[in-house]
């Protein structure tokens, strides 16, 4: 509790990991500039309460799930900053294993090293996209954390994860918004993948919990008919989000794409910074076929796409 009346914070434990609740509202989302004395006193005060503790084993999904319920209960979207060190291996959902196995490399079991370990993770963070909550995470690992699992949602609900291993405080470098984007497209025209920090209850409708400046969506879009060298090809992308300060908006973009039927001219014309993004994202890939395919097919398309080769 950290109400702006209070001289000291005031601390309540949920030992309940399994059924996580909000032990009071009023007092834990505060207008932080009238709570800010409060604020730093309990920032001050955690290093101070948790000196002497013999708890090794940690928790995380818990943790999200107590920042969800407790923006459910205010009515209200936000994002929530996760700061973690260690793989939580504590009785709790979300526990996870080391399965930092070096005998699966360059083999066909390798993919499953960067696929979640158990399902929980998704469904957290389907439940943090249908509330609103974006999820950033802050790791400061000194030894195997199991990124493929803890990241899965900040990447599902927008969010970004950062990683600083072997943290050193000296010389460190250390707008909840609802959001979904439709797209619409000319005749003969379909978006089949889509790659980014995005969560698809279907196969064309793509929900964030949050989006800033600095997020992007990659699109991979077939053509089923002829495209005119005329017309070219029309593409409207559709934003229905709110904005921090809770308005509902709807922002359109409309793109008219030039169509060739000269490769050349797709050579001498295609926006690099575009393709690499797109290769990049398409990384995702690997969790679906053995490594070794997946390098031999993007190194391909790097080579096709008249790029140097990674």
């Amino acid at each position: 509790n950290v109400k702006s009346n209070l001289a000291q914070p005031q601390m309540m434990v949920v030992s309940d990991v399994g059924e996580v609740f909000v032990p009071l509202l009023d007092g834990f989302l505060v207008n932080f500039e009238e709570s800010r004395s409060v604020v730093n006193n309990l920032l001050d005060q955690i290093p101070e309460m948790f000196a002497d503790t013999n708890e090794s084993e940690t928790i995380f999904a818990p943790v999200i799930q107590a920042g969800v319920e407790a923006l459910k209960a205010a009515e209200c979207a936000g994002k929530l900053f996760i700061f973690h060190s260690s793989l939580p291996t504590a009785e709790a959902p979300g526990k996870l294993r080391n399965r930092d196995d070096k005998k699966l490399l360059n083999t066909d079991k390798e993919k499953t090293l960067f696929q979640p370990q158990v399902n929980s993770y998704e469904s957290l963070a389907r439940d943090c996209v249908a509330n609103g909550c974006c999820v950033n995470l802050f790791l400061f690992p000194n030894q195997y954390v199991d990124i493929a699992s803890l990241g899965l949602v900040t990447m599902y609900t927008g969010g970004t994860l950062y990683r600083y291993n072997n943290f050193q405080v000296s010389g460190a470098r250390s707008q909840p918004d609802i959001v979904c984007l439709l797209f619409h497209l000319a005749v003969g025209f379909r978006a089949t993948d889509f790659f980014g920090a995005i969560y698809m209850n279907n196969t064309t409708d793509v929900e964030m919990a949050a989006v800033d400046c600095d997020k992007a969506v990659t699109v991979e879009f077939k053509h089923d008919d002829k495209l005119n060298e005329d017309s070219g090809a029309l593409i409207q992308c559709a934003v229905l989000y709110t904005s921090i300060s809770g308005q509902r908006r709807l922002r359109i973009h409309n793109i008219g794409l030039n169509c060739s039927t000269q490769l050349a001219d797709v050579y001498k014309t295609c926006e690099t910074d575009a393709l690499i993004n797109f290769f990049a994202k398409s990384i995702s890939n690997v969790l679906s076929y053995p490594f070794r395919i997946f390098r031999s097919t993007l190194k391909g398309q790097f080579y096709s796409a008249n790029l140097p080769s990674c």
